[in-house]
């Protein structure tokens, strides 16, 4: 998600002193899965090295980059090297043998192709193309270097590609590489054998699950649905957004097999952007919202037990369908990324293998306005919210709680932001956020907003 900042104030006083501390211990579950998105890796955090790395072999990337004696990057930064080897380092001391590791996009930094040509004014033609494979190629053997063992989940962001923001473009070069990158370690143990080939079309695939046997995951390409998406260096007159949900389409009616589950991964959410929102005073879709449409109701026939997202940077849910309890499990994974204030943090989830449902997930943040602080355990879904399992009727129940508590409200607006009050959540803004979470549309979103804000200091 393009960088943006919360608004620099605290939650109110009276709320955030009523916060307490989490309510259980992390989780210790057999085989965990590991969440986390929005990487947004800079390699020209160092701009000395830039040079280096582009003449080097990807292979010596970490040497060139260990050379730099820059700390973690701290607020309104991207990931620099020392912040992802210290990400990397606490996932493997939290979840030192996942079943499952999933990034949901935005591999690389924001303004890629400005920092590139800050960093390297003289470079020849096609020199930039081939930074940006290395630096995937770079962040594919970091990961796989990490969880050796690990099934990878990987989807495109918006930051992620050749042709700028927001421009994904179908059969390019990018998703070859990038396919080639990360084949080894999303088609693990034979997992996901069409990867490679699918993904370098189009940037979405299919990929069995552990457990259940038959499970699957749907990994979808949602730049193209983005309300933002312009198809620049495509072919013109092409829509692969209408392909990909034919695609969808076809991938849903198959019948699975008995007792096998899916889940759905992606990077853009079919929501309202609740902070874009609250700054134009109006709703701000993140997609298209016919597409968005589309998709929820793909969704709603699949029943996948979870849905998961990234692109917003903070720890959020919400329930793709209607809100009556009969929707899907969305969860929005916060950012490695400190860009837009938060601290960073990432995800070690608990999930059944014969259902795959969420029974519940620990979230471990980097609390940056700390100097020299460690890694530390945030809080689990299930303790801190008095929650069975992060499934729709207890998200319904959640919402409506968070609705009317304002301790549990002000105890999320918290873990909202992993932990930091850099740039906080602003009390009296709540509504613009509250509503996002079950209305996905704009006009009920935003007729939800309208009868809350003249109450809006319930919370």
């Amino acid at each position: 998600m393009f960088a943006a900042v919360l608004g620099v104030a605290l939650v109110a006083p009276a709320l955030a002193a009523s916060v307490t501390p989490a309510l259980a211990a992390p989780l210790a579950a057999a085989a965990p899965w590991l969440l986390l998105s929005d990487l947004h890796f800079d390699p020209f955090d160092d701009p000395a090295l830039t040079g280096a790395l582009a003449q080097a072999p990807v292979a010596n990337w970490h040497a060139i980059l260990a050379r730099s004696s820059a700390a973690p990057s701290s607020y309104f930064a991207d990931t620099n090297f020392a912040l992802l080897e210290s990400a990397l380092a606490a996932m493997r001391v939290r979840a030192p043998a996942p079943a499952v590791v999933v990034v949901a996009g935005d591999f690389l930094a924001h303004e890629f192709p400005k920092r590139f040509a800050s960093a390297d004014p003289g470079a020849a033609p096609g020199a930039y193309d081939a930074f940006v494979d290395k630096t995937l190629a770079f962040l594919a053997g970091e990961l796989d270097a990490a969880f050796p063992r690990a099934q990878f989940l990987v989807t495109v962001g918006n930051n992620d590609g050749y042709c700028d923001d927001y421009a994904a473009t179908p059969g390019s070069p990018f998703l070859a590489h990038m396919a080639a990158a990360f084949a080894p370690l999303v088609d693990r143990d034979g997992r996901a054998p069409d990867f490679a080939r699918d993904f370098a079309r189009a940037g979405y695939y299919a990929a069995g699950l552990p457990g259940a046997p038959g499970s699957q995951a749907l990994v979808l390409e949602s730049v193209y649905w983005s309300a933002k998406y312009q198809n620049a260096c495509g072919e013109a007159g092409s829509d692969p957004g209408a392909a990909e949900l034919d695609w969808l389409a076809k991938r849903v009616a198959e019948r699975p097999a008995p007792g096998a589950y899916r889940w759905f991964l992606t990077h853009i959410p079919p929501a309202v952007d609740q902070y874009s929102s609250l700054r134009a005073g109006r709703p701000v879709p993140f997609m298209n919202e016919t597409a968005a449409r589309r998709l929820v109701a793909l969704t709603a026939t699949a029943r996948p037990a979870a849905f998961i997202f990234g692109h917003v940077h903070h720890a959020s849910f919400e329930i793709v369908g209607p809100g009556d309890g009969t929707g899907v499990p969305g969860l929005v994974v916060p950012s490695i990324s400190a860009v837009q204030g938060n601290d960073p943090a990432f995800i070690v989830a608990d999930v059944a293998p014969e259902s795959g449902v969420v029974r519940d997930f620990a979230t471990y943040v980097l609390p940056l306005e700390t100097p020299g602080a460690a890694w530390t355990f945030e809080y689990d879904f299930d303790g801190a919210y008095g929650a069975s399992a992060f499934d729709a009727p207890d998200l319904i129940a959640l919402q409506a709680r968070l609705g009317s508590d304002p301790a549990l409200w002000a105890r999320y607006a918290r873990y909202y932001n992993s932990g930091s009050t850099t740039a906080a959540v602003v009390t009296a803004t709540w509504p613009w956020y509250w509503c996002g979470d079950l209305e996905l549309e704009s006009a009920a979103y935003g007729a939800c907003v309208s009868n809350l804000l003249p109450g809006a200091p319930r919370p």
